[in-house]
């Protein structure tokens, strides 16, 4: 039923919109998109680690740079904390400069370099086997990301995003535990030119 409604959304707004144009000054854009992550981290084995929905706002400094902030939600269910089934939940916040080196009327291609902090939590499957490795865990991270890619626009306003970014978190407040993540994490979502 829920995708049904989303396509039913997706065709209304093509439908509904025409023209092409670029990405100009003063555009202001909305994005929604998600990642597997593909990596390794301390502890963990290598191959998709998680997920990471990342909704974010960009304004348009000049016509083909912009400053987008991005906010993140992480979630990683297959962990082991002292020998406890485990997860985590992380939030993080993430400014990033991004520059669309090609700038045409339906294709953007660009690259991106943002630093951001947020936090993290950990926590056992079930919560009465909860130990101290958990609090210990559970802090500040950092995240450094480092990317390319590109824009398709079905219209003048809507469009679908790909990027191919290199990740690095690293949890900042504990020592038990320093490299989260690190590796790429193919960026799949969509956006839309809200003026």
């Amino acid at each position: 039923q829920m995708k049904k409604i989303f396509l039913v959304s997706i065709l209304s707004i093509l439908a509904f919109s025409n023209g092409f144009g670029q990405s100009k000054k003063n555009d202001l854009k909305l994005t929604v998109s998600a990642l597997p992550l593909f990596g390794s981290s301390d502890g963990f084995e290598s191959g998709i680690n998680g997920i990471v929905i990342k909704p974010s706002i960009g304004y348009f400094i000049s016509d083909k740079t912009s400053i987008d902030l991005n906010f993140s939600y992480a979630t990683l269910n297959d962990l082991t904390v002292g020998n406890i089934d485990s997860y985590y939940n992380s939030y993080a916040f993430i400014p990033t400069l991004r520059n669309n080196f090609v700038n045409k009327e339906k294709l953007r291609v660009f690259a991106e370099f943002g630093f951001g902090l947020g936090t993290i939590k950990y926590d056992a499957d079930n919560s009465s086997l909860r130990n101290s490795q958990h609090e210990n865990l559970s802090g500040g991270i950092s995240i450094l990301n480092i990317g390319i890619g590109g824009n398709y626009f079905f219209n003048e306003k809507f469009g679908i995003e790909l990027i191919i970014p290199y990740l690095s978190t690293k949890n900042i407040t504990s020592d038990n535990s320093n490299n989260l993540y690190s590796g790429i994490g193919p960026t799949i979502g969509f956006t839309y030119i809200l003026n």
